[in-house]
């Protein structure tokens, strides 16, 4: 029996192998209490003196407990607890397996070190909020199958031991036993597969889909994480978009009793830049960037000369807050961790100007800042694209999202490629298709991509685009991003062989599922979401994995190890 049953229960009713777990014990004199606790709720037990419970009991125990349903007297109900106006007179008690002394206390508000929640993650799971987590991970799942169910949209796997073909980060690899010498790798995503089922004439596909990917993590990634993909057949970005706010307005509404309003508004990727700071923007934060290049067009400031001289350009912030030194310190200081040379920065405050810059302003420049009005002044220079994430990081930091609980944008028009050491990425993946194809072939480094992200709250929530589905443009995309046609046909020589034979129109998405959930719950991290997540630095403290292989197992996979201090 569990404690939700008795939970309609008469005063003097018989509860008969009521289970659960000790959660505390109060002596009282004459009378002993203990909160018996299962996974459904908790409640008082009473424990006259028989049996010495004090002595027999110790939190966390698993107990069986015969007894007599009660009702408390008025004054000692807890109306702030369910099931806080009854308890049970213990008549007959079981210990069903005892506990080791815990390693931390399974309180709702515990302040004990992550690793050693993860170690232990089983008991961490036992209090409420994470118990909280899980239920609503998994009202997630079932919701998302409800609606698609409703859609017609069909649910089909895909494998997860597949050829190695990185999509930016690194792949996880598996050796094969039977082909020595030779790896599978666990999938990224399942991209090229969800595409093969448009290939092979389904209509449309969706996933709740494990994912790997060997990448640094942080609060909003894992090395192993679970997406929502999607593909349909004969479609395009509009109706990829339109089915999404379907689905995530019914998830809302389903497992969070949430409405929400669609259709989402839209952005451009150079609006998101411009504006924010960010292809990410928390729309909560009505603040936006200013350029005010304009001000210092004829500055004698030497390093905003020498920027406006190279084409870059003054982008800023005003807060009506007159912000402290300590304050602007603290901003300083991280903005340059992230790579800025330094905050510029001013104070308005009664018609006066301050800061670093004041006394080497000409009159208008001066005169144009205090037009901002009583306040602070915080501010960035260079190429747009270089200062973009210092910029974002201040908004973020000095302004406070509205009171709206949620707010998702579609950004949209992304640029195809991006430049790392002077060579070409995808921004995204290298199977999405260009939003013109002229433009692509003549100029790659201005061309867009028909790509689109949803964005909640400023979090990534996911992203889809318009597919390859010619094998000519899907090759020359593989060129452009730098491939020799010996990299081509080894690592994509087979997905370009499928793309040839009538290959309909098709698009879709994926969305992270464990990013919805943490921002849905406001959770500092994924890892709060995720039943048995790993450390920041990819580790599992409970298991102790990854770990070495035997000698002899190593052998089996033709496998050694290298000494790199050797």
């Amino acid at each position: 029996m569990n404690i939700n049953e008795i939970a309609n229960f008469k005063d003097g009713d018989q509860v008969k192998n009521l289970t659960g777990w000790v959660s505390s014990i109060r002596d009282h004199g004459g009378l002993t209490f203990v909160d018996l606790r299962d996974f459904s709720a908790s409640i008082q037990l009473v424990f006259d003196k028989r049996g010495d419970v004090n002595t027999k009991l110790k939190n966390e125990y698993y107990i069986a407990i015969d007894g007599v349903f009660k009702k408390r007297d008025d004054e000692l109900v807890n109306n702030k607890v369910f099931l806080g106006d009854s308890e049970i007179e213990v008549l007959q008690l079981d210990v069903i397996n005892e506990s080791k002394t815990l390693p931390f206390q399974i309180d709702d508000d515990l302040e004990t070190d992550e690793n050693i929640r993860l170690k232990y993650r089983y008991l961490d799971l036992r209090r409420e909020p994470m118990k909280i987590n899980i239920m609503t991970r998994s009202k997630t799942f079932k919701s998302i199958r409800t609606i698609m169910n409703e859609l017609n949209i069909n649910e089909i796997d895909t494998p997860t031991l597949i050829k190695s073909t990185p999509e930016g980060a690194k792949d996880f690899l598996v050796p094969s036993r039977k082909s020595p010498g030779n790896f599978y790798a666990l999938p990224q995503s399942p991209q090229m597969y969800k595409q093969l089922f448009m290939m092979a004439g389904f209509p449309n596909y969706y996933q709740i889909a494990k994912c790997y990917r060997d990448e640094d993590s942080r609060k909003d990634r894992q090395p192993e994480f679970t997406q929502l993909d999607l593909e349909f057949s004969d479609s395009d970005p509009s109706l990829v978009k339109s089915n999404i706010e379907k689905i995530i307005k019914f998830v809302f509404s389903d497992a969070y009793d949430c409405k929400i309003s669609t259709p989402f508004n839209s952005i451009t990727y150079d609006e998101a830049i411009n504006l924010y700071g960010t292809d990410k923007p928390d729309m909560r934060i009505k603040q936006t960037l200013r350029d005010i290049s304009e001000v210092f067009r004829s500055t004698e400031v030497n390093f905003l000369k020498d920027i406006l001289d190279n084409d870059g350009l003054v982008k800023a912030l005003h807060t009506d807050e007159i912000l402290s030194r300590k304050q602007i310190d603290t901003l300083d200081n991280e903005i340059k961790e992230l790579g800025s040379n330094g905050l510029g920065w001013f104070k308005i405050e009664k018609n006066t100007l301050s800061g670093p810059l004041t006394k080497i302003l000409n009159d208008e420049e001066a005169e144009n800042i205090l037009k901002f009005g009583t306040g602070t002044v915080l501010f960035q220079a260079g190429e747009l694209n270089s200062i973009a994430k210092y910029l974002d990081h201040i908004r973020r930091s000095i302004f406070e999202p509205s009171s709206e609980a949620y707010s998702f944008v579609w950004i949209e028009d992304f640029p195809y490629f991006e430049q790392e050491d002077g060579n070409l990425q995808p921004s995204h993946h290298p199977f999405t298709s260009p939003k013109d194809d002229q433009i692509f072939k003549d100029d790659p480094i201005n061309a867009k991509a028909l790509h689109y992200d949803l964005v909640l709250n400023g979090v990534e929530l996911g992203s889809g685009s318009q597919r390859i589905n010619n094998p000519s443009m899907q090759k020359l995309v593989l060129e452009k991003w730098g491939l020799s046609d010996i990299e081509i046909e080894s690592r994509f020589g087979w997905f370009i062989e499928a793309l040839s034979y009538g290959t309909p129109v098709h698009a879709g998405f994926a969305v992270g599922i464990d990013r919805l959930v943490a921002e849905v719950l406001n959770q500092p991290s994924i890892r709060d979401v995720i039943p048995f997540p790993k450390t920041q630095s990819g580790l599992d403290p409970l298991t102790n994995a990854p770990a070495s292989i035997e000698q002899q197992l190593l052998e089996e996979y033709n496998l050694k190890y290298i000494n790199k201090d050797e």
